[in-house]
């Protein structure tokens, strides 16, 4: 049975940022029927219980998809192998792609949502800002959850060509085999789903939904330079003729008995 949204996040050991985003998503005006999928790709930490508290109100389905961390080696990858899994449980007409780290201001879901619905083709964008430097959820921490709109404005731009919150179609996104999951380094796993998308006839579409990127540390920046990096973006760039991905394999594989 199909409803109209698919709220699909991952948190890798952001608990503490989770809670905002959970606590934003909360207060939004949703589509009738949505799900709300968090997958947890990390540690078995506070993440279950924080979704506990918002499970009736947010529709959450909690999966944990860390099983490669139980042994206590924890391994970071990218969490395009955490957002197909979400999309392969997924019932929605609309994905809504987004991370842990992401605090709404406005009924960002429904803004997202409703283009899509309209037009399949289009990958709709928020207006988005970054907190680089951890300015706004110290503000968020210390006023229980209120800000204000107009410092919002004077963070830097996020990049929203990127799916940090994006809107896609599920028949878009399973059109093109969803994120590759040869990409097994580094970043660049984003920006070729994106470009996937595009060159099978998507466009972005500029939505009202308003929201912030809540600081944390930035691997990308960090590992910029590191072999896996390399890796990833060698694929990237070797690969941008190839839209269809993932064939003749399982992809989004999840393994039964770890949802709640």
């Amino acid at each position: 049975m199909s409803c109209t949204a698919s709220i699909i996040i991952t948190t890798f050991q952001r608990p503490h940022l989770l809670k905002w985003g959970l606590f934003s998503l909360a207060k939004q005006a949703m589509p009738k029927d949505f799900e709300t999928i968090i997958l947890n790709d990390g540690i078995n930490d506070e993440t279950e219980a924080i979704c506990q508290q918002y499970k009736e109100k947010l529709n959450i389905c909690y999966v944990f998809t860390g099983q490669r961390n139980l042994d206590g080696d924890i391994k970071w990858r990218v969490p395009g192998y955490a957002i197909n899994i979400g999309a392969k449980m997924s019932k929605g007409k609309v994905l809504i792609i987004s991370c842990a780290e992401m605090f709404h201001l406005n009924d960002c879901i429904v803004h997202l949502t409703l283009p899509v619905l309209a037009n399949q083709k289009r990958l709709s964008i928020p207006i988005a800002r970054d907190d680089q430097d951890g300015s706004f959820l110290r503000h968020l921490e210390t006023n229980q959850g209120k800000y204000d709109l107009v410092e919002f404005f004077k963070y830097p731009h996020l990049n929203i060509r990127l799916p940090f919150l994006m809107g896609i179609s599920r028949e878009e996104f399973f059109a093109i085999g969803g994120y590759d999951e040869d990409f097994t380094g580094i970043g660049y796993d984003d920006n070729d789903l994106v470009l996937r998308l595009l060159k099978n006839g998507c466009s972005y579409y500029q939505t009202c939904a308003e929201t912030i990127h809540l600081f944390h540390e930035r691997i990308w920046f960090a590992k910029e330079r590191d072999p896996e990096t390399a890796y990833n973006r060698h694929l990237y760039y070797t690969r941008q003729n190839l839209i269809v991905r993932n064939q003749g394999r399982e992809w989004g594989v999840y393994k039964p008995g770890t949802e709640k």
